[in-house]
């Protein structure tokens, strides 16, 4: 059964405000837009008076986050599936502060820490999708996402498609479509545009194009460097800013020098100020193949930039093509060129379209209702699991 979430609004939460006890647990030791979810959502609930625990990896960029921001955490090692010391770990937290439910991330995770969970009595066991790849079809991916998962959480309705079309059999209990919201505190106040310009060494008058993701194949950064040169003859102030890290990273730059133009391009690595980037901008250009939410375009409309992103996955969820950016086909060069040109020659259409932009993130996109949705969802899974419980 699919099932989108309904904001709470000023009602609240569900079943009158209880609390819960809710264990989020991921095996991913790195930060992406699936750890910024779970950090977020459990930081949320805390703040609303529910118990909440983070069970991660050692040294995980998780870890020490959720540690800095004061949410209780435990370090499990997830290195496979026999790992026993991590399910016995899961297992005796389970048992001892007993949770409500489980909310995991991976695989690995659900076939680990889920059945510790189960076998400890924790009645709600949900993994998140955050990517929009099937689940595979082998017996034991069927075995777990039936009997020891009780429902799954994806992130965007592209995501509840893959699942429900591209495989023959269906997991168990509903399918939750949940959006990704933003907390827009953040970009309230960015630093100043000179100061953060001057910091990063852009030339004056230059026009910045940010790219925001991952440096991989699924996310496609090439075809930016691509069509570079080019825009570069009609509008020789361009620059491009790309913030992220991964194994495209050398290629990319080898790319820029072979064409001239690494002048024009700065791979700026990770960065935790990615709001003052957003507003030291114009244009934010997202080429990602593949896209779970899309946490990159929402924060650079959040940020009052108009996007030019892929026509795939979930990012017409997003973007109103048009109005708030434009979608251009996947994998296709000249298309991309012809959305970016757009905004390069329109200036007054960069700034109404990164309003509307910025809006439309307040008006549907903010962490507050997203919050209010996972809180009545829980509340709602629980009830379900446990009849006269609660």
């Amino acid at each position: 059964m699919l099932r989108e979430g309904r904001g709470c609004g000023e009602d609240g939460p569900g079943l009158g405000g209880k609390t819960m006890r809710i264990l989020f647990a991921t095996s991913i030791k790195t930060w992406g837009g699936g750890e910024e979810w779970m950090l977020s959502a459990a930081e949320g609930l805390g703040r609303r008076g529910h118990s909440v625990t983070l069970a991660a990896r050692p040294a995980s960029a998780i870890l020490e986050r959720a540690r800095a921001d004061g949410i209780a955490s435990i370090e499990v090692s997830f290195r496979c599936d026999a790992d026993l010391s991590s399910f016995w770990r899961i297992h005796r937290h389970c048992r001892r502060d007993r949770p409500e439910a489980l909310v995991l991330n991976t695989d690995r995770v659900l076939r680990l820490a889920g059945t510790a969970a189960r076998l400890a009595g924790v009645a709600v066991v949900l993994p998140r999708r955050g990517s929009e790849f099937p689940i595979k079809s082998a017996p034991t991916y069927r075995f777990f996402y039936r009997k020891i998962a009780t429902g799954m959480i994806v992130n965007s309705r592209a995501t509840a498609r893959t699942l429900v079309e591209r495989i023959d059999w269906r997991p168990a209990g509903r399918l939750h479509v949940l959006l990704n919201g933003l907390d827009l505190t953040r970009f309230e106040r960015p630093r100043p545009v000179e100061e953060v310009r001057a910091e990063l060494d852009i030339p004056t008058g230059s026009t910045v194009l940010l790219v925001v993701g991952e440096l991989t194949p699924r996310k496609n950064p090439g075809l930016v460097v691509e069509i570079l040169p080019r825009l570069l003859g009609g509008h020789p102030e361009v620059l491009v800013l790309f913030v992220g890290e991964g194994p495209e990273r050398e290629r990319l730059a080898a790319l820029a020098s072979e064409n001239g133009i690494a002048d024009r391009v700065r791979l700026l690595g990770f960065r935790r100020d990615v709001p003052d980037l957003l507003g030291a901008a114009d244009l934010l250009v997202h080429p990602a193949r593949v896209e779970g939410f899309g946490y990159a375009v929402a924060e650079g409309m959040a940020a009052g930039l108009p996007v030019v992103a892929t026509n795939a996955s979930s990012l017409p969820e997003i973007v109103e093509d048009g109005h708030t950016g434009l979608l251009f086909p996947l994998d296709d060069a000249g298309a991309l060129e012809a959305a970016v040109r757009t905004y390069l020659r329109d200036p007054e259409r960069r700034r109404r379209d990164g309003e509307a932009g910025r809006e439309r993130i307040r008006r549907e996109f903010s962490r507050e209702r997203r919050l209010d949705e996972l809180e009545e969802l829980l509340q709602d899974e629980i009830r379900r699991a446990t009849p006269g419980v609660r």
